[in-house]
Protein backbone atom coordinates (compact mmCIF):
# COMPACT_ATOMS: atom_id res chain seq x y z
CA UNK A 1 0.00 0.00 0.00
CA UNK A 2 1.77 3.29 -1.09
CA UNK A 3 2.01 6.39 1.32
CA UNK A 4 -1.55 8.17 -0.56
CA UNK A 5 -2.87 5.11 -0.13
CA UNK A 6 -3.16 4.93 3.89
CA UNK A 7 -3.31 8.67 4.01
CA UNK A 8 -6.69 7.99 2.43
CA UNK A 9 -7.45 4.63 5.06
CA UNK A 10 -6.75 7.14 7.85
CA UNK A 11 -8.97 10.14 6.54
CA UNK A 12 -11.86 7.54 5.67
CA UNK A 13 -11.78 5.85 9.71
CA UNK A 14 -12.81 9.74 11.13
CA UNK A 15 -16.71 8.96 12.24
CA UNK A 16 -17.55 12.60 12.29
CA UNK A 17 -18.38 12.46 15.74
CA UNK A 18 -17.17 15.71 16.73
CA UNK A 19 -15.11 14.88 19.90
CA UNK A 20 -11.95 16.99 19.05
CA UNK A 21 -14.41 20.32 19.22
CA UNK A 22 -13.92 19.89 22.97
CA UNK A 23 -9.95 19.84 22.70
CA UNK A 24 -8.63 21.59 19.43
CA UNK A 25 -7.00 25.02 20.34
CA UNK A 26 -7.63 26.80 17.36
CA UNK A 27 -11.58 25.83 17.28
CA UNK A 28 -12.16 26.71 20.64
CA UNK A 29 -10.96 30.15 19.87
CA UNK A 30 -12.51 30.75 16.80
CA UNK A 31 -15.22 27.87 16.44
CA UNK A 32 -14.51 27.92 12.90
CA UNK A 33 -15.61 24.15 11.75
CA UNK A 34 -12.86 24.36 9.33
CA UNK A 35 -10.10 24.60 11.83
CA UNK A 36 -10.92 21.71 13.07
CA UNK A 37 -9.93 18.56 12.09
CA UNK A 38 -13.56 16.89 11.37
CA UNK A 39 -14.11 19.68 9.21
CA UNK A 40 -10.92 19.21 7.30
CA UNK A 41 -11.66 15.10 6.84
CA UNK A 42 -14.74 15.96 5.28
CA UNK A 43 -13.56 18.33 2.72
CA UNK A 44 -10.27 15.46 1.94
CA UNK A 45 -13.07 12.56 1.49
CA UNK A 46 -15.29 14.86 -1.31
CA UNK A 47 -11.55 15.45 -3.08
CA UNK A 48 -10.74 11.91 -3.03
CA UNK A 49 -14.47 10.57 -4.15
CA UNK A 50 -14.31 12.95 -6.89
CA UNK A 51 -12.49 14.21 -9.51
CA UNK A 52 -11.71 17.78 -8.00
CA UNK A 53 -8.05 18.22 -7.22
CA UNK A 54 -7.50 19.40 -3.81
CA UNK A 55 -7.22 23.55 -3.73
CA UNK A 56 -3.98 25.84 -3.29
CA UNK A 57 -6.61 27.62 -0.47
CA UNK A 58 -7.24 24.43 1.44
CA UNK A 59 -3.83 23.85 1.88
CA UNK A 60 -3.44 27.10 2.95
CA UNK A 61 -6.21 26.37 5.31
CA UNK A 62 -4.24 23.61 6.84
CA UNK A 63 -1.64 26.45 8.21
CA UNK A 64 -4.27 27.50 10.55
CA UNK A 65 -3.59 24.29 13.39
CA UNK A 66 -1.18 24.13 16.16
CA UNK A 67 -0.05 20.42 15.02
CA UNK A 68 -0.78 20.16 18.71
CA UNK A 69 -1.88 16.45 18.08
CA UNK A 70 -4.75 17.16 21.29
CA UNK A 71 -7.58 15.65 18.34
CA UNK A 72 -5.39 12.52 18.51
CA UNK A 73 -5.18 12.20 21.72
CA UNK A 74 -8.95 12.57 22.28
CA UNK A 75 -9.74 10.51 18.78
CA UNK A 76 -11.41 7.11 19.10
CA UNK A 77 -10.27 6.50 15.57
CA UNK A 78 -6.82 7.39 17.08
CA UNK A 79 -6.21 9.30 13.68
CA UNK A 80 -2.63 11.18 13.45
CA UNK A 81 -3.69 14.59 12.10
CA UNK A 82 -0.69 16.18 12.95
CA UNK A 83 0.87 13.48 10.40
CA UNK A 84 -1.62 13.59 7.78
CA UNK A 85 -1.68 17.52 7.42
CA UNK A 86 1.78 17.61 7.45
CA UNK A 87 1.93 14.71 4.30
CA UNK A 88 -1.00 16.84 2.36
CA UNK A 89 1.33 19.91 2.75
CA UNK A 90 4.67 17.84 1.74
CA UNK A 91 2.65 16.32 -1.49
CA UNK A 92 1.79 19.67 -2.98
CA UNK A 93 5.23 21.60 -2.11
CA UNK A 94 3.39 24.10 -0.36
CA UNK A 95 5.70 27.41 1.51
CA UNK A 96 4.38 30.14 3.54
CA UNK A 97 7.10 32.41 1.93
CA UNK A 98 8.74 33.25 -1.32
CA UNK A 99 12.12 33.83 1.13
CA UNK A 100 13.43 29.94 2.24
CA UNK A 101 12.18 29.20 5.31
CA UNK A 102 14.90 28.23 7.60
CA UNK A 103 16.32 32.02 6.36
CA UNK A 104 13.20 33.32 7.47
CA UNK A 105 13.70 31.22 10.42
CA UNK A 106 17.18 32.26 11.59
CA UNK A 107 16.58 36.37 11.06
CA UNK A 108 13.34 35.49 13.42
CA UNK A 109 16.04 34.33 16.02
CA UNK A 110 18.77 37.03 15.38
CA UNK A 111 16.35 39.70 15.95
CA UNK A 112 15.89 37.76 19.40
CA UNK A 113 19.13 37.95 20.39
CA UNK A 114 19.66 41.46 19.18
CA UNK A 115 16.63 42.56 21.12
CA UNK A 116 17.75 40.61 23.93
CA UNK A 117 21.76 42.63 24.28
CA UNK A 118 19.68 46.00 23.91
CA UNK A 119 17.20 45.11 26.65
CA UNK A 120 20.62 44.92 29.37
CA UNK A 121 21.78 48.40 27.91
CA UNK A 122 18.04 49.58 27.27
CA UNK A 123 15.57 48.42 29.83
CA UNK A 124 12.84 49.52 27.45
CA UNK A 125 9.90 49.82 30.50
CA UNK A 126 7.78 51.73 28.36
CA UNK A 127 7.08 49.17 25.06
CA UNK A 128 4.73 46.11 25.32
CA UNK A 129 8.13 43.83 24.30
CA UNK A 130 9.72 45.14 27.69
CA UNK A 131 6.99 43.87 29.33
CA UNK A 132 7.39 40.40 28.27
CA UNK A 133 11.45 39.94 28.53
CA UNK A 134 11.56 40.73 32.14
CA UNK A 135 11.59 37.02 32.61
CA UNK A 136 12.61 35.42 29.11
CA UNK A 137 15.25 37.05 28.22
CA UNK A 138 16.93 38.30 31.52
CA UNK A 139 19.38 35.95 33.08
CA UNK A 140 19.20 36.68 36.73
CA UNK A 141 19.75 33.46 38.27
CA UNK A 142 22.25 30.73 36.86
CA UNK A 143 24.31 32.50 34.65
CA UNK A 144 28.71 32.11 35.54
CA UNK A 145 27.47 29.24 38.21
CA UNK A 146 28.46 26.23 36.17
CA UNK A 147 29.51 23.09 38.63
CA UNK A 148 32.41 21.33 37.98
CA UNK A 149 32.28 17.09 37.63
CA UNK A 150 32.18 15.93 40.92
CA UNK A 151 35.23 13.60 42.13
CA UNK A 152 35.42 9.97 40.87
CA UNK A 153 35.13 7.90 37.91
CA UNK A 154 33.26 9.73 34.96
CA UNK A 155 29.13 7.62 34.57
CA UNK A 156 29.03 8.12 30.91
CA UNK A 157 29.02 10.47 27.81
CA UNK A 158 26.21 12.62 27.09
CA UNK A 159 25.35 14.95 23.81
CA UNK A 160 23.23 17.83 25.64
CA UNK A 161 20.72 18.98 22.63
CA UNK A 162 20.59 23.08 23.58
CA UNK A 163 17.76 23.83 20.61
CA UNK A 164 17.17 27.05 18.97
CA UNK A 165 15.29 28.71 21.81
CA UNK A 166 17.69 27.86 24.72
CA UNK A 167 20.55 29.33 22.11
CA UNK A 168 18.26 32.54 21.43
CA UNK A 169 16.45 33.37 24.21
CA UNK A 170 16.48 31.19 27.33
CA UNK A 171 20.15 30.53 28.25
CA UNK A 172 19.04 29.83 31.63
CA UNK A 173 17.68 26.14 30.80
CA UNK A 174 20.89 25.40 29.34
CA UNK A 175 23.48 26.03 32.49
CA UNK A 176 20.84 24.66 34.25
CA UNK A 177 20.75 21.37 32.50
CA UNK A 178 24.18 20.89 32.35
CA UNK A 179 24.47 21.59 35.64
CA UNK A 180 22.13 18.85 36.70
CA UNK A 181 23.93 16.69 34.28
CA UNK A 182 27.41 17.04 35.09
CA UNK A 183 27.05 17.16 39.29
CA UNK A 184 25.32 13.52 38.47
CA UNK A 185 29.53 13.06 37.11
CA UNK A 186 28.45 12.49 33.15
CA UNK A 187 30.97 14.58 30.92
CA UNK A 188 29.11 16.61 28.48
CA UNK A 189 30.67 15.12 25.18
CA UNK A 190 28.67 17.51 22.64
CA UNK A 191 26.23 20.35 22.85
CA UNK A 192 23.80 20.99 19.83
CA UNK A 193 22.50 24.25 19.39
CA UNK A 194 20.78 23.02 16.06
CA UNK A 195 16.90 23.97 15.36
CA UNK A 196 15.36 20.74 16.26
CA UNK A 197 13.42 20.80 12.38
CA UNK A 198 9.85 21.17 14.26
CA UNK A 199 9.05 24.18 11.91
CA UNK A 200 9.56 21.79 9.03
CA UNK A 201 7.51 19.20 9.98
CA UNK A 202 4.86 22.25 10.41
CA UNK A 203 5.58 23.24 6.91
CA UNK A 204 5.22 19.63 5.86
CA UNK A 205 8.74 20.18 4.50
CA UNK A 206 10.31 16.30 4.65
CA UNK A 207 13.22 17.25 2.09
CA UNK A 208 14.26 19.93 4.76
CA UNK A 209 13.51 18.04 7.76
CA UNK A 210 15.64 15.27 6.69
CA UNK A 211 18.43 16.99 5.62
CA UNK A 212 18.48 18.83 9.12
CA UNK A 213 18.03 15.67 10.81
CA UNK A 214 21.03 14.20 8.82
CA UNK A 215 23.07 17.03 9.86
CA UNK A 216 22.85 16.77 13.19
CA UNK A 217 22.95 13.10 13.60
CA UNK A 218 26.43 13.63 11.81
CA UNK A 219 27.67 15.97 15.25
CA UNK A 220 26.63 13.08 17.55
CA UNK A 221 29.69 10.73 18.27
CA UNK A 222 28.93 6.79 18.38
CA UNK A 223 30.42 6.21 22.00
CA UNK A 224 27.67 8.44 23.64
CA UNK A 225 25.35 7.30 26.41
CA UNK A 226 22.52 9.78 25.89
CA UNK A 227 21.88 12.32 23.71
CA UNK A 228 19.36 14.43 26.56
CA UNK A 229 16.06 17.01 25.51
CA UNK A 230 15.39 19.99 28.41
CA UNK A 231 12.54 20.63 26.48
CA UNK A 232 9.58 18.27 24.98
CA UNK A 233 9.15 19.97 21.39
CA UNK A 234 12.88 19.06 20.69
CA UNK A 235 12.64 15.51 22.45
CA UNK A 236 8.93 14.89 20.06
CA UNK A 237 10.22 16.23 17.02
CA UNK A 238 14.06 14.11 17.27
CA UNK A 239 11.99 11.34 17.69
CA UNK A 240 9.94 11.91 14.75
CA UNK A 241 12.40 12.71 12.48
CA UNK A 242 15.33 9.53 13.48
CA UNK A 243 12.81 7.19 12.60
CA UNK A 244 13.40 7.69 8.81
CA UNK A 245 17.11 7.15 9.32
CA UNK A 246 19.30 4.05 9.52
CA UNK A 247 20.88 2.93 12.39
CA UNK A 248 17.51 4.79 14.11
CA UNK A 249 16.87 2.38 16.69
CA UNK A 250 20.16 3.37 18.42
CA UNK A 251 19.52 6.60 18.66
CA UNK A 252 16.29 6.27 19.88
CA UNK A 253 17.77 4.06 22.58
CA UNK A 254 19.68 6.54 23.80
CA UNK A 255 17.49 9.57 23.39
CA UNK A 256 15.67 11.24 26.59
CA UNK A 257 14.13 13.69 28.28
CA UNK A 258 16.16 15.62 31.22
CA UNK A 259 13.70 14.60 33.90
CA UNK A 260 14.03 10.78 32.68
CA UNK A 261 17.54 11.58 32.80
CA UNK A 262 17.24 12.43 35.96
CA UNK A 263 15.12 9.63 37.37
CA UNK A 264 16.76 6.58 35.98
CA UNK A 265 20.51 7.86 37.09
CA UNK A 266 19.05 8.55 40.67
CA UNK A 267 19.49 12.41 40.71
CA UNK A 268 18.76 13.42 44.70
CA UNK A 269 16.66 16.04 44.64
CA UNK A 270 16.73 18.65 47.87
CA UNK A 271 15.10 21.57 49.50
CA UNK A 272 12.60 21.87 46.24
CA UNK A 273 9.77 24.27 47.07
CA UNK A 274 6.24 24.17 46.02
CA UNK A 275 5.20 24.67 42.54
CA UNK A 276 3.26 24.37 39.68
CA UNK A 277 3.76 22.46 36.55
CA UNK A 278 1.85 22.93 33.06
CA UNK A 279 2.18 19.73 31.21
CA UNK A 280 2.54 20.59 27.33
CA UNK A 281 -0.40 18.40 25.43
CA UNK A 282 2.35 16.61 22.92
CA UNK A 283 3.60 14.82 26.21
CA UNK A 284 2.22 11.73 27.02
CA UNK A 285 3.94 10.74 29.37
CA UNK A 286 4.14 11.84 33.29
CA UNK A 287 6.97 14.21 34.22
CA UNK A 288 9.26 12.98 36.58
CA UNK A 289 8.64 15.34 39.70
CA UNK A 290 9.75 14.25 43.29
CA UNK A 291 7.26 13.61 45.54
CA UNK A 292 8.81 15.78 48.49
CA UNK A 293 8.33 18.61 45.76
CA UNK A 294 4.52 19.62 46.74
CA UNK A 295 4.24 20.13 42.98
CA UNK A 296 0.45 20.90 41.79
CA UNK A 297 -0.17 18.91 38.60
CA UNK A 298 -1.94 21.09 35.92
CA UNK A 299 -2.40 20.23 32.21
CA UNK A 300 -1.82 23.32 29.61
CA UNK A 301 -2.44 23.75 26.03
CA UNK A 302 -0.69 24.42 23.30
CA UNK A 303 1.43 27.51 23.38
CA UNK A 304 0.69 28.99 20.07
CA UNK A 305 4.44 30.17 19.88
CA UNK A 306 4.93 27.40 17.21
CA UNK A 307 4.97 27.54 13.28
CA UNK A 308 4.74 31.63 13.78
CA UNK A 309 1.19 30.82 14.68
CA UNK A 310 1.46 34.10 16.79
CA UNK A 311 2.88 36.37 14.33
CA UNK A 312 0.59 35.39 11.24
CA UNK A 313 -2.52 34.89 13.63
CA UNK A 314 -2.04 37.33 16.50
CA UNK A 315 -5.98 37.49 17.17
CA UNK A 316 -5.99 33.61 17.43
CA UNK A 317 -3.19 33.46 19.09
CA UNK A 318 -4.02 35.76 22.44
CA UNK A 319 -7.24 33.67 22.36
CA UNK A 320 -5.40 30.20 22.67
CA UNK A 321 -3.14 32.05 24.83
CA UNK A 322 -5.85 33.14 27.60
CA UNK A 323 -7.40 30.06 27.00
CA UNK A 324 -4.67 27.75 27.21
CA UNK A 325 -2.89 29.14 30.65
CA UNK A 326 -5.33 29.78 33.14
CA UNK A 327 -3.77 30.59 36.49
CA UNK A 328 -5.97 30.87 39.16
CA UNK A 329 -5.60 32.96 42.72
CA UNK A 330 -4.64 29.40 44.44
CA UNK A 331 -1.51 29.08 42.74
CA UNK A 332 -0.90 32.93 41.13
CA UNK A 333 1.82 33.08 44.19
CA UNK A 334 3.32 29.69 43.44
CA UNK A 335 6.74 28.83 41.41
CA UNK A 336 4.84 28.19 38.05
CA UNK A 337 7.26 25.69 35.66
CA UNK A 338 7.24 23.74 31.97
CA UNK A 339 9.12 20.87 30.43
CA UNK A 340 8.60 22.56 27.09
CA UNK A 341 10.33 25.94 26.14
CA UNK A 342 7.23 27.41 23.91
CA UNK A 343 5.09 26.26 26.70
CA UNK A 344 6.98 28.36 28.96
CA UNK A 345 6.81 31.64 26.39
CA UNK A 346 3.09 31.15 26.02
CA UNK A 347 2.55 31.37 30.24
CA UNK A 348 4.52 33.87 30.92
CA UNK A 349 3.07 35.97 27.93
CA UNK A 350 -0.55 34.90 29.34
CA UNK A 351 0.57 36.43 32.91
CA UNK A 352 1.88 39.88 31.25
CA UNK A 353 -1.48 40.10 29.33
CA UNK A 354 -3.03 39.27 32.36
CA UNK A 355 -1.19 41.48 35.23
CA UNK A 356 -0.03 38.44 36.89
CA UNK A 357 3.54 38.97 38.65
CA UNK A 358 4.97 35.65 39.78
CA UNK A 359 8.42 33.15 38.81
CA UNK A 360 7.83 31.37 35.44
CA UNK A 361 10.89 28.61 34.87
CA UNK A 362 11.61 25.90 33.03
CA UNK A 363 12.08 22.39 34.66
CA UNK A 364 15.42 22.21 34.85
CA UNK A 365 15.26 25.69 35.86
CA UNK A 366 12.82 24.49 38.78
CA UNK A 367 14.67 21.03 39.91
CA UNK A 368 18.18 23.49 40.13
CA UNK A 369 16.72 26.07 42.51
Amino acid sequence: MNKESVLKEEIYKCSKCGLCKSVCPVFIATKNEMFLSRGRFIVLNAFYNSSKKITKDFIKNLDVCLNCNACKNFCPSNIDSYNIFSNIKDKFNYKYSILDFSFFYKVWLNLFRIFRFLYKIFPFKSLFLGTLVDDFFAEKVLRNKRREIGEGKEKGKVVYFEGCINKFINKNDKIASLNLIEKLGFSVEKIISDCCGYPYINEGNFKKLNSNMNRILYKIPSDVNYIVCSCDSCFDTLKKAIKSFQNSNVFLSKLITLDEFLKINNFNFENIPEAVYFKPLLRTSECYIPHNSKVIKKKGLCSSMENFFILKYPKIAKEIINNSFYVDDEISDKILFSSCQLSRIGLIKSLKIKGIKTTVMSYSEYVSK
